[in-house]
C-alpha cells in the first residue's frame, strides 16, 4: 500500500467524510477549540503566550513517539508541487524526497472557483523527528509580516496550512493562526482528558457547543 492509500484508509476509518481543510472545529461533532489570544496584540509577550498555548496543547496530544502524519497545503496557481526547500520541511529531521507523498486537491473552499487548487504533501514520522515548536512559531505570526519565522518566504503570495494527524491516538491538531486552534478525534473519550485540563483555555463563543456536545454522550 502507498503511502497516500494508507493516509486515505485512515481518514476513511476513523474521520469518514472530513476534509482536511479550515474550519475543523465546525466540520466534524467530536472537536475542542481554542483560544491562544491573551493581551495586547503584535507584541511580543504576546506571541510568546500563543505559542505556550499553542506548544502545551500540542504536547498534550502528542507523545514523542508517535506515529504522525504531518499534511501541508499550499493554495497554487502552478503546476508543481510544494517545494522541498520550504521552511516546514526544514523542520523536520533528516527529512528525505522519498518520504513524502503528493497531490491536488481542486475547488477546496469554492466549489465554483476553477482556480481554487491546492498542493497537498503528505509525510508519516513520528512526533520526535518535527521541531513543531518553529512551525507553530511560524503559523503564530503568519498575519503579522515582518515577524520571523515565515511558514512562507513569499509572504501573502501564497497560503500554507499544516495539519497534524496522530495515527495512534486518532486524533487532528490544527492550529489556524495566532487566534486558536482545533483538535478533532475519532472518539469523544480522547479529547476528554485535553477538555478537563485545559477548559480555561476553551473559546468562549463555541463553549456551549462544546459543551453540549460532549454532555451528548454522557461525557
Amino acid at each position: 500500500m502507498t503511502l497516500k492509500q494508507e493516509y486515505r484508509q485512515f481518514l476513511e476509518e476513523n474521520f469518514r467524510g472530513l476534509k482536511i481543510k479550515a474550519p475543523l472545529f465546525f466540520n466534524w461533532d467530536n472537536a475542542l477549540r481554542f483560544d491562544l489570544q491573551v493581551g495586547e496584540t503584535n507584541t511580543d509577550e504576546y506571541f510568546q503566550e500563543v505559542e505556550r498555548r499553542a506548544v502545551t496543547l500540542f504536547e498534550e496530544a502528542f507523545k514523542p513517539n508517535d506515529r504522525i502524519y504531518f499534511v501541508l497545503q499550499e493554495r497554487t496557481d502552478k503546476r508543481g508541487k510544494i517545494s522541498f526547500s520550504n521552511y516546514s520541511f526544514k523542520q523536520i529531521k533528516g527529512l528525505k524526497k522519498d518520504e513524502l507523498t503528493y497531490s491536488k486537491v481542486h475547488r477546496l473552499y469554492e466549489p465554483a472557483d476553477k482556480t481554487d487548487i491546492w498542493n497537498v504533501a503528505i509525510a508519516k514520522l513520528r512526533t520526535d523527528r518535527v521541531n513543531y515548536r518553529n512551525i507553530l512559531a511560524a503559523i503564530s505570526v503568519v498575519d503579522f509580516p515582518p515577524r520571523q519565522p515565515r511558514l512562507d518566504s513569499r509572504g501573502f503570495l501564497t497560503h500554507k496550512e499544516a495539519f497534524f494527524l496522530n495515527i495512534d491516538r486518532k486524533l487532528i491538531y490544527y492550529m489556524y493562526d495566532d487566534r486558536g486552534l482545533d483538535i478533532e478525534a475519532k472518539d469523544k473519550e480522547t479529547l476528554l482528558p485535553i477538555y478537563h485540563k485545559f477548559n480555561d483555555w476553551i473559546l468562549e463563543c463555541n463553549r456551549e457547543q462544546i459543551d453540549n456536545a460532549l454532555k451528548k454522550n454522557g461525557l
